[in-house]
């Protein structure tokens, strides 16, 4: 690791002579060379063997950034300052149980990779407004995080990555930190703070992550998980005999025959409406109203008008379909999803 950081270092150095001599010839105005991304300067994709798995490869950004988040979570584990917000890992911990402790080393490290640009790494957990708050991510964390304490954390990393040979005072370490400050706004948060976001914010907002059906392709954390919701539900509904036949029959007979257009046009159009609808700021739904998207004789793929015991089987699908993503039915924003959804019921139910 210190090999590596110096080599990069001396790369960095080279660079900036570089500019210098350029300046100095400003008539041949030679464009200065690009910065390398953080994770290219922690080793990028060079393939090593893993320490932790041997006989296989990992990437050596990759196994830099996991050996600084595994080094910072005993940091933190130590710290009375901070160890109290990971009770419950700490918990599992002490009783022997290492799978929360795993889970989140590869969530953590996953979520620094994609952010410091690895191209093959993919993070798909929580954003970061609900994993960091005790309304969404009770059974993880149980209390608000402060300034003082995201001060902390940072501190805590930085103490990771010198226990891996990266000293404080390395470039690198700036750039990092630089990084971890551009989320404080999403992980400093109190109850009131909560309150004033939008439901897409703490579904995820507008991080953009690497798309799992796309590869190569980023995605809106907010749309990806209610994309992840409708396309639960969509299944649900298929199994639900009080729905599937008598609504959704055009639509099952496509998939029964291999045609998923009609699948994924349904996918992409719930999830616009539902992206709009709770807050996003850049989705836009451009589809019929819900009025005549469920009038049959506006909308040819609509099996039979609603009632009101169809409207209710539907939002028991919609609750199923979250709780197979991770949100639980007791979860702060599943209310709120059910209140946007009986907004529509005057719309939706016509008989």
């Amino acid at each position: 690791m210190k090999n590596m950081l110096t080599k990069s270092l001396l790369s960095l150095g080279a660079a900036s002579l570089l500019f210098v001599a350029c300046k100095k010839e400003e008539e041949k105005q030679t464009p200065t060379p690009t910065q390398n991304s953080i994770y290219a300067d922690l080793g990028g994709s060079a393939m090593v063997e893993d320490p932790n798995n041997p006989g296989t490869n990992i990437e050596q950004g990759y196994l830099t950034l996991r050996s600084v988040v595994d080094s910072t979570i005993f940091v933190i584990a130590a710290d009375n300052d901070l160890n109290g917000y990971f009770a419950p890992l700490l918990a599992e911990v002490g009783a022997g149980d290492l799978s929360g402790f795993a889970a989140l080393s590869a969530s953590f490290t996953n979520f620094l990779a994609v952010a410091t640009g690895s191209n093959s790494a993919s993070y798909t957990g929580m954003g970061m407004v609900e994993a960091h708050s005790p309304l969404t991510n009770g059974g993880r964390n149980q209390y608000f995080v402060n300034d003082a304490a995201f001060t902390n954390f940072i501190g805590a990393v930085v103490t990771g990555a010198g226990k891996n040979g990266v000293p404080s005072d390395a470039p690198i370490i700036a750039r990092i930190g630089a990084l971890l400050e551009t989320l404080r706004p999403q992980i400093v948060q109190t109850e009131n703070s909560i309150s004033q976001q939008t439901v897409y914010e703490r579904l995820g907002g507008s991080t953009m992550v690497s798309d799992p059906n796309n590869p190569g392709a980023m995605i809106e954390r907010g749309a990806l998980t209610i994309r992840s919701v409708v396309d639960s539900t969509i299944f649900i509904i298929a199994a639900d005999s009080r729905l599937n036949t008598e609504y959704f029959s055009v639509l099952l007979d496509e998939v029964g025959g291999g045609d998923l257009t009609g699948f994924a046009a349904l996918s992409a159009s719930l999830t616009n409406f539902f992206a709009a609808g709770t807050g996003s700021v850049n989705i836009q739904y451009t589809g019929l109203n819900m009025a005549d998207a469920h009038n049959p004789q506006i909308n040819s793929r609509m099996g039979n008008t609603a009632d009101d015991a169809a409207m209710n089987a539907f939002i028991e699908d919609v609750v199923a379909g979250a709780a197979k993503n991770g949100v639980p039915a007791t979860d702060l924003r599943i209310s709120e999803i059910g209140a946007v959804l009986e907004s529509l019921r005057g719309d939706v139910v016509q008989r």
